[in-house]
């Protein structure tokens, strides 16, 4: 009961939230579950949990502020920043555009939807950002569908596909940055593992769209600069020889603005700052709620051990560090389900997940790979979903028809499972 109780103001924050969702789906309003600010709606759920926090006023403070913090939020919230900056910056000296290009231009016509699928999944994983991602690569495939090149609804659902690719795999997306901090995992072997898992089922969904249609459309594509790829090419390099994702992220961030200033004469010293300054608030509302969310936390923290004790108790009866796995993932998964936001769903689940891999003795990047990949599955096939609702928007299609097409999420979810059940014997290496 007393678990129960801990959780009523996050129970609240779900109601809120999702219930947000649903009435203004109902009444037809577009992007329906963003309507509603997560970082506003948490704040009943925070007046409730300081409610419940049986203890004095200071002492409640106290713990509200250690959670709020906490040095894995204030971490990811330094890491949120940089990425937001060197996503406008890139943006706006070319990089993105240049990069798309190229990708195209490397694609010969009859492998039109594969070549989608690894140009959108190589986009989102050197920017970080699924959503961007999607409003960049969307367009161009219903200009592709309308001269013949496939059907819309696998297009735009491949796009999705590729989309959640580079999400779950960027340096600089927020569901790596959260999965990484919440289990205070190492980058290089939670992306060691998750990379394994995500090229298998890449290859697998090759396959299928090779099989699926057949494509005999011209690709068309603009000029292109090799050199306006190299911040994205350096940004996963760098990570992969071992460098601190701060100092890749600083040593990006300045080469792209350098780079911008370099190449073109109205792209100046102000510009770059002021990009900058941009980027730093297109991460302000995560940042916001990620404090607030660990304030919370804080608040809840006798709960979140309460349960990860039961939670160790039934596996315990069970058997295996493989059942342990399946449960983190069962939790992220149910967590992303209810709050359509991958980022979200993480830095709820991630602090239960990291007490209960700590007292099961899973390595921290396993951990952190479940919590990213399962939140990452979920988020590509639920329809009323952030990503899907902005594929169906550009297309102009139903969300309902893209989500059974999304083969990629289906085939991650089905390989990582298989992955989990096959390896028995983890090791923190």
């Amino acid at each position: 009961m007393h678990i129960f109780v801990s959780f009523l103001p996050i129970l609240l924050f779900i109601t809120l939230y999702v219930g947000g969702g649903v009435y203004f789906s109902v009444t037809g309003v577009q992007d329906a579950f963003y309507q509603l600010s997560p970082a506003v709606t948490i704040i009943p759920a925070l007046i409730l949990g300081w409610v419940l926090h049986k203890d004095t006023t200071l002492k409640r403070m106290h713990d509200f502020l250690d959670g709020v913090r906490h040095r894995d939020i204030i971490t990811m919230c330094m890491i949120f920043l940089l990425a937001g900056a060197f996503s406008v910056v890139t943006q706006n000296i070319g990089s993105l555009d240049s990069t798309v290009n190229l990708a195209l231009s490397l694609i010969p016509s009859k492998f039109l939807l594969i070549g989608l699928f690894i140009t959108t999944a190589f986009i989102a994983t050197a920017i970080g950002t699924s959503m961007g991602t999607i409003a960049t690569i969307a367009p161009l495939a219903v200009g592709l569908s309308n001269q013949g090149a496939f059907p819309i609804i696998i297009g735009i659902a491949t796009v999705v596909a590729g989309a959640m690719f580079g999400d779950n795999l960027s340096f600089v997306s927020d569901t790596t940055i959260a999965a990484v901090m919440s289990q205070e995992a190492d980058f290089k072997l939670k992306m060691k593992i998750n990379s394994v898992i995500a090229f298998i089922a890449a290859l697998i969904t090759i396959t299928v769209l090779f099989f699926s249609h057949n494509c005999t459309a011209e690709v068309y594509y603009n000029d292109y600069s090799f050199i306006l790829v190299s911040p994205y090419v350096l940004l996963i390099l760098l990570p992969m020889l071992g460098f601190n994702i701060f100092i890749v992220l600083i040593t990006v961030l300045i080469f792209s603005g350098l780079l911008g200033c370099c190449l073109n004469n109205e792209y100046s010293i102000l510009v770059f700052s002021n990009d900058i300054a941009k980027g730093f608030k297109s991460m302000h509302e995560i940042m916001v709620l990620s404090m607030l969310i660990g304030g919370l936390s804080g608040l809840a923290n006798k709960g979140s051990k309460d349960l990860t004790t039961y939670l160790v108790h039934l596996v315990s009866k069970r058997g295996s560090k493989t059942i342990a796995q399946l449960l983190i993932a069962a939790i992220v998964s149910v967590f992303d389900i209810l709050l359509a936001n991958n980022t979200v769903a993480i830095i709820f689940s991630g602090e239960i997940a990291r007490d209960f891999a700590k007292k099961y003795h899973i390595p921290p990047h396993y951990s952190a790979a479940w919590l990213d990949i399962f939140s990452c599955v979920f988020q590509g096939i639920i329809p009323y979903g952030a990503q899907i609702l902005l594929a169906a928007t550009i297309a102009g299609v139903s969300p309902l028809e893209i989500t059974p097409h999304v083969y990629y999420c289906y085939i991650l979810g089905i390989v990582s499972i298989i992955y989990i059940l096959c390896n028995k014997n983890i090791t923190i290496s």
